[in-house]
Protein backbone atom coordinates (compact mmCIF):
# COMPACT_ATOMS: atom_id res chain seq x y z
CA UNK A 1 0.00 0.00 0.00
CA UNK A 2 0.92 4.09 -0.70
CA UNK A 3 2.05 5.56 2.28
CA UNK A 4 1.54 9.05 1.15
CA UNK A 5 0.18 10.40 -2.40
CA UNK A 6 0.49 13.66 -3.19
CA UNK A 7 -0.77 16.24 -5.78
CA UNK A 8 1.17 19.28 -6.91
CA UNK A 9 3.62 21.24 -9.94
CA UNK A 10 7.32 20.53 -9.71
CA UNK A 11 8.95 23.32 -11.47
CA UNK A 12 12.68 23.72 -12.16
CA UNK A 13 14.81 25.32 -9.75
CA UNK A 14 17.74 27.73 -11.52
CA UNK A 15 20.64 29.17 -8.92
CA UNK A 16 23.84 31.03 -9.26
CA UNK A 17 27.07 29.40 -8.65
CA UNK A 18 27.67 29.43 -5.02
CA UNK A 19 28.14 33.09 -3.60
CA UNK A 20 27.15 34.69 -7.41
CA UNK A 21 24.30 37.06 -8.01
CA UNK A 22 22.44 36.24 -11.72
CA UNK A 23 24.24 39.51 -13.01
CA UNK A 24 27.80 37.64 -11.96
CA UNK A 25 27.25 34.28 -12.84
CA UNK A 26 27.58 32.94 -15.93
CA UNK A 27 26.66 29.03 -14.74
CA UNK A 28 23.46 27.55 -13.15
CA UNK A 29 22.66 24.70 -11.13
CA UNK A 30 19.25 23.70 -12.26
CA UNK A 31 17.55 21.09 -9.93
CA UNK A 32 14.01 20.26 -9.49
CA UNK A 33 11.67 21.89 -6.60
CA UNK A 34 8.03 21.91 -5.29
CA UNK A 35 6.30 22.24 -2.37
CA UNK A 36 4.52 19.19 -2.57
CA UNK A 37 7.42 17.55 -4.24
CA UNK A 38 9.85 17.88 -1.46
CA UNK A 39 7.74 16.55 1.21
CA UNK A 40 7.35 13.54 -0.77
CA UNK A 41 11.21 13.34 -1.56
CA UNK A 42 12.10 13.63 1.78
CA UNK A 43 9.54 10.69 2.98
CA UNK A 44 10.60 8.77 0.14
CA UNK A 45 14.40 8.66 1.57
CA UNK A 46 12.97 7.93 4.81
CA UNK A 47 11.74 4.93 3.66
CA UNK A 48 7.87 5.53 2.92
CA UNK A 49 6.53 4.02 -0.35
CA UNK A 50 5.64 7.75 -2.11
CA UNK A 51 3.19 8.64 -5.45
CA UNK A 52 3.15 11.59 -6.74
CA UNK A 53 0.22 13.03 -9.37
CA UNK A 54 0.95 15.96 -11.62
CA UNK A 55 0.94 17.02 -14.84
CA UNK A 56 4.45 17.96 -16.74
CA UNK A 57 5.35 18.84 -20.38
CA UNK A 58 6.36 16.67 -22.82
CA UNK A 59 9.66 17.49 -23.51
CA UNK A 60 12.73 17.29 -22.56
CA UNK A 61 12.23 19.90 -19.50
CA UNK A 62 9.40 17.28 -18.21
CA UNK A 63 11.98 14.36 -18.57
CA UNK A 64 14.17 15.80 -16.22
CA UNK A 65 12.25 16.75 -13.48
CA UNK A 66 10.40 13.10 -14.48
CA UNK A 67 13.77 11.40 -13.76
CA UNK A 68 14.98 13.26 -10.77
CA UNK A 69 11.53 12.24 -8.78
CA UNK A 70 12.77 8.46 -9.95
CA UNK A 71 15.72 9.03 -8.62
CA UNK A 72 14.61 10.19 -4.86
CA UNK A 73 12.49 6.93 -5.14
CA UNK A 74 8.99 8.99 -5.93
CA UNK A 75 6.50 7.12 -7.29
CA UNK A 76 5.75 8.69 -10.98
CA UNK A 77 2.69 6.13 -12.05
CA UNK A 78 0.58 8.88 -12.27
CA UNK A 79 2.42 11.51 -13.49
CA UNK A 80 1.21 12.50 -17.39
CA UNK A 81 3.64 13.96 -19.88
CA UNK A 82 0.83 16.60 -21.85
CA UNK A 83 1.29 18.60 -25.40
CA UNK A 84 -0.16 21.23 -23.07
CA UNK A 85 1.01 24.09 -21.59
CA UNK A 86 5.08 24.38 -20.68
CA UNK A 87 7.44 23.85 -17.60
CA UNK A 88 7.17 26.08 -14.33
CA UNK A 89 10.73 27.86 -13.62
CA UNK A 90 11.62 29.81 -10.77
CA UNK A 91 14.98 31.48 -9.67
CA UNK A 92 16.84 31.54 -6.35
CA UNK A 93 19.62 34.14 -5.82
CA UNK A 94 21.45 33.65 -2.23
CA UNK A 95 23.92 36.57 -2.29
CA UNK A 96 22.62 38.56 0.84
CA UNK A 97 22.13 35.98 3.90
CA UNK A 98 20.92 38.72 6.45
CA UNK A 99 18.32 39.85 4.46
CA UNK A 100 17.17 36.32 3.36
CA UNK A 101 16.70 34.83 -0.51
CA UNK A 102 15.23 36.27 -3.43
CA UNK A 103 13.12 34.11 -6.03
CA UNK A 104 11.65 35.18 -8.86
CA UNK A 105 8.95 33.01 -10.26
CA UNK A 106 8.00 32.28 -14.13
CA UNK A 107 5.06 29.05 -13.83
CA UNK A 108 2.14 31.22 -15.87
CA UNK A 109 0.36 28.71 -18.28
CA UNK A 110 2.35 25.48 -16.95
CA UNK A 111 1.52 22.15 -17.81
CA UNK A 112 0.15 21.45 -14.54
CA UNK A 113 -2.08 24.65 -14.44
CA UNK A 114 -4.12 22.68 -17.36
CA UNK A 115 -4.43 19.85 -16.06
CA UNK A 116 -7.78 18.00 -15.13
CA UNK A 117 -7.50 14.83 -13.03
CA UNK A 118 -9.37 11.54 -14.34
CA UNK A 119 -11.55 9.33 -11.99
CA UNK A 120 -8.77 6.98 -12.67
CA UNK A 121 -6.64 9.61 -10.81
CA UNK A 122 -9.01 9.64 -8.26
CA UNK A 123 -9.28 6.18 -7.55
CA UNK A 124 -5.55 6.01 -7.67
CA UNK A 125 -4.82 8.46 -4.77
CA UNK A 126 -7.86 6.87 -2.71
CA UNK A 127 -5.05 3.73 -2.26
CA UNK A 128 -2.72 5.58 -0.39
CA UNK A 129 -2.68 5.53 3.53
CA UNK A 130 -2.25 10.06 3.46
CA UNK A 131 -3.24 12.94 1.16
CA UNK A 132 -1.31 15.76 1.07
CA UNK A 133 -2.11 18.76 -0.15
CA UNK A 134 -1.36 22.34 0.20
CA UNK A 135 -2.33 25.94 -0.32
CA UNK A 136 0.05 26.97 -2.72
CA UNK A 137 -1.88 24.36 -5.72
CA UNK A 138 -4.90 25.87 -5.04
CA UNK A 139 -4.01 29.07 -5.86
CA UNK A 140 -2.35 28.00 -10.04
CA UNK A 141 -5.59 27.79 -11.66
CA UNK A 142 -9.48 27.53 -11.40
CA UNK A 143 -8.59 23.64 -12.66
CA UNK A 144 -6.18 23.15 -10.01
CA UNK A 145 -8.73 24.27 -7.15
CA UNK A 146 -11.35 22.04 -8.80
CA UNK A 147 -8.91 18.89 -8.91
CA UNK A 148 -8.51 19.91 -4.93
CA UNK A 149 -12.02 20.06 -4.24
CA UNK A 150 -12.42 16.95 -6.42
CA UNK A 151 -9.43 15.16 -4.09
CA UNK A 152 -11.42 16.44 -0.91
CA UNK A 153 -14.44 15.10 -1.55
CA UNK A 154 -13.63 11.92 -2.78
CA UNK A 155 -11.24 10.77 0.01
CA UNK A 156 -12.20 7.45 1.45
CA UNK A 157 -13.41 6.52 4.70
CA UNK A 158 -10.94 6.31 6.91
CA UNK A 159 -8.43 7.87 4.76
CA UNK A 160 -6.05 10.88 6.54
CA UNK A 161 -5.45 14.16 4.51
CA UNK A 162 -2.89 16.55 6.07
CA UNK A 163 -2.99 20.12 4.45
CA UNK A 164 -0.50 22.84 4.55
CA UNK A 165 -1.77 26.50 4.28
CA UNK A 166 1.37 27.90 3.23
CA UNK A 167 -0.36 30.95 1.95
CA UNK A 168 1.51 33.24 -1.49
CA UNK A 169 0.41 36.85 -1.46
CA UNK A 170 1.61 36.84 -4.82
CA UNK A 171 -1.20 34.04 -6.26
CA UNK A 172 -4.20 35.15 -4.35
CA UNK A 173 -5.74 37.22 -1.88
CA UNK A 174 -5.80 36.36 1.48
CA UNK A 175 -10.11 36.96 1.60
CA UNK A 176 -9.36 33.41 -1.44
CA UNK A 177 -7.75 31.61 0.80
CA UNK A 178 -9.55 32.36 3.88
CA UNK A 179 -13.01 31.10 1.46
CA UNK A 180 -10.94 28.26 0.34
CA UNK A 181 -9.40 26.89 3.59
CA UNK A 182 -13.37 27.19 5.17
CA UNK A 183 -14.04 24.91 2.02
CA UNK A 184 -11.34 22.32 2.53
CA UNK A 185 -11.09 22.23 6.23
CA UNK A 186 -13.89 20.20 7.02
CA UNK A 187 -11.95 17.15 5.14
CA UNK A 188 -8.00 17.79 6.37
CA UNK A 189 -6.71 15.76 9.31
CA UNK A 190 -3.59 16.88 10.13
CA UNK A 191 -3.42 21.17 9.19
CA UNK A 192 -0.46 22.72 9.11
CA UNK A 193 0.24 26.61 9.23
CA UNK A 194 2.85 29.21 9.94
CA UNK A 195 2.18 31.37 12.45
CA UNK A 196 2.51 34.38 10.46
CA UNK A 197 0.10 33.11 8.03
CA UNK A 198 -2.85 32.79 10.71
CA UNK A 199 -2.28 36.03 11.68
CA UNK A 200 -2.69 37.37 8.04
CA UNK A 201 -5.58 35.15 6.81
CA UNK A 202 -7.32 35.46 9.81
CA UNK A 203 -6.46 38.74 11.01
CA UNK A 204 -5.41 38.84 14.33
CA UNK A 205 -2.18 38.43 16.80
CA UNK A 206 -2.71 36.00 19.92
CA UNK A 207 -0.23 33.11 21.42
CA UNK A 208 0.59 29.98 19.91
CA UNK A 209 -2.07 27.99 22.57
CA UNK A 210 -4.85 30.47 21.68
CA UNK A 211 -4.12 30.50 17.82
CA UNK A 212 -4.24 26.24 18.25
CA UNK A 213 -7.77 26.53 20.10
CA UNK A 214 -9.47 28.98 17.96
CA UNK A 215 -8.71 26.81 15.30
CA UNK A 216 -9.67 23.59 17.02
CA UNK A 217 -12.93 25.36 18.13
CA UNK A 218 -13.92 26.99 14.49
CA UNK A 219 -13.04 23.59 12.68
CA UNK A 220 -13.47 20.21 14.99
CA UNK A 221 -11.71 18.50 17.79
CA UNK A 222 -10.21 15.24 15.87
CA UNK A 223 -8.10 17.57 13.92
CA UNK A 224 -4.50 17.90 14.76
CA UNK A 225 -3.68 20.78 14.47
CA UNK A 226 0.19 22.32 13.89
CA UNK A 227 1.38 25.63 14.38
CA UNK A 228 5.09 26.50 13.09
CA UNK A 229 6.76 29.47 14.26
CA UNK A 230 10.07 29.20 12.40
CA UNK A 231 13.18 30.08 14.81
CA UNK A 232 10.71 29.37 17.68
CA UNK A 233 9.61 26.23 17.03
CA UNK A 234 6.18 24.45 16.53
CA UNK A 235 3.21 24.17 18.75
CA UNK A 236 0.65 21.44 18.11
CA UNK A 237 -3.11 20.50 19.79
CA UNK A 238 -4.98 17.88 19.15
CA UNK A 239 -7.89 17.35 21.35
CA UNK A 240 -6.65 18.16 24.88
CA UNK A 241 -3.17 17.59 24.03
CA UNK A 242 -0.88 20.43 23.81
CA UNK A 243 2.76 20.22 23.33
CA UNK A 244 5.64 22.72 22.45
CA UNK A 245 8.68 22.30 20.58
CA UNK A 246 12.07 23.55 20.14
CA UNK A 247 13.67 24.72 16.90
CA UNK A 248 17.30 23.64 16.63
CA UNK A 249 19.89 25.85 15.37
CA UNK A 250 21.82 25.30 12.45
CA UNK A 251 24.45 27.03 9.84
CA UNK A 252 22.06 28.31 7.57
CA UNK A 253 22.99 27.70 3.87
CA UNK A 254 19.50 27.27 1.96
CA UNK A 255 16.15 28.11 3.40
CA UNK A 256 13.64 26.88 0.72
CA UNK A 257 12.02 23.60 1.57
CA UNK A 258 12.43 24.42 4.89
CA UNK A 259 8.33 24.27 5.99
CA UNK A 260 8.35 21.19 3.91
CA UNK A 261 11.18 19.31 5.41
CA UNK A 262 9.22 20.40 8.78
CA UNK A 263 6.20 18.93 6.97
CA UNK A 264 8.01 15.43 6.01
CA UNK A 265 9.66 15.08 9.21
CA UNK A 266 6.12 15.31 11.30
CA UNK A 267 4.26 13.01 8.84
CA UNK A 268 7.30 10.68 9.02
CA UNK A 269 6.21 10.42 12.63
CA UNK A 270 2.97 10.10 12.24
CA UNK A 271 3.01 7.41 9.64
CA UNK A 272 5.03 5.23 11.60
CA UNK A 273 3.22 5.57 14.76
CA UNK A 274 5.04 8.32 17.28
CA UNK A 275 3.60 10.79 19.73
CA UNK A 276 3.03 14.26 18.95
CA UNK A 277 6.19 14.84 21.18
CA UNK A 278 8.21 12.94 18.89
CA UNK A 279 6.47 14.08 15.76
CA UNK A 280 7.11 17.65 16.12
CA UNK A 281 11.00 17.39 17.14
CA UNK A 282 11.61 14.90 13.86
CA UNK A 283 9.87 17.58 11.86
CA UNK A 284 11.83 20.39 13.83
CA UNK A 285 15.31 18.42 12.90
CA UNK A 286 14.35 17.89 9.52
CA UNK A 287 13.86 21.74 8.79
CA UNK A 288 17.41 22.07 10.44
CA UNK A 289 18.68 19.75 8.33
CA UNK A 290 16.97 21.30 5.15
CA UNK A 291 18.53 24.61 5.50
CA UNK A 292 22.11 22.97 6.49
CA UNK A 293 22.21 21.85 2.93
CA UNK A 294 21.74 23.88 -0.60
CA UNK A 295 18.41 22.77 -2.79
CA UNK A 296 14.92 22.26 -2.03
CA UNK A 297 15.20 19.15 0.30
CA UNK A 298 17.54 17.18 2.20
CA UNK A 299 18.98 15.18 -0.32
CA UNK A 300 20.57 12.83 2.06
CA UNK A 301 20.97 8.69 2.32
CA UNK A 302 18.22 7.00 4.14
CA UNK A 303 20.28 5.88 6.95
CA UNK A 304 21.49 9.33 7.54
CA UNK A 305 18.46 10.57 7.94
CA UNK A 306 16.90 8.78 10.40
CA UNK A 307 19.76 8.60 12.51
CA UNK A 308 19.94 12.18 12.63
CA UNK A 309 16.08 11.77 13.39
CA UNK A 310 17.09 9.32 15.89
CA UNK A 311 19.66 11.31 17.84
CA UNK A 312 18.73 12.42 21.48
CA UNK A 313 21.10 14.48 21.68
CA UNK A 314 21.85 16.43 18.68
CA UNK A 315 25.45 18.35 20.10
CA UNK A 316 25.16 22.18 20.05
CA UNK A 317 21.80 22.44 17.98
CA UNK A 318 18.99 22.44 20.58
CA UNK A 319 17.59 25.48 22.46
Amino acid sequence: MVDVVSYGEVMLRFTPERYRTFLSSNAWNVEIGGTEANVLVSLSLLGLKTEFVSFFPNNFLGFKALSELKKYGVGVERVKLTSEGRMGIYFVELHHRSKGIKVLYDRKNSSFSRGTLSDTDLDFIKKAKLIHLTGVTPSLSDVCKNNILKICTSKRDGQKLSFDVNYRKRLWSEKECRRFLDIVLPFVDLLFIKKEDYNLLFEEETNEEKILTKLQKSYGREKIYVLTQGEEGCSVLYKDEYITQPAYNTDIIDRIGAGDAFVAGFLYGYLTNKGLKESAKYGNILASIKMSVFGDFPALDTCTLKSLLEEENMRGVER
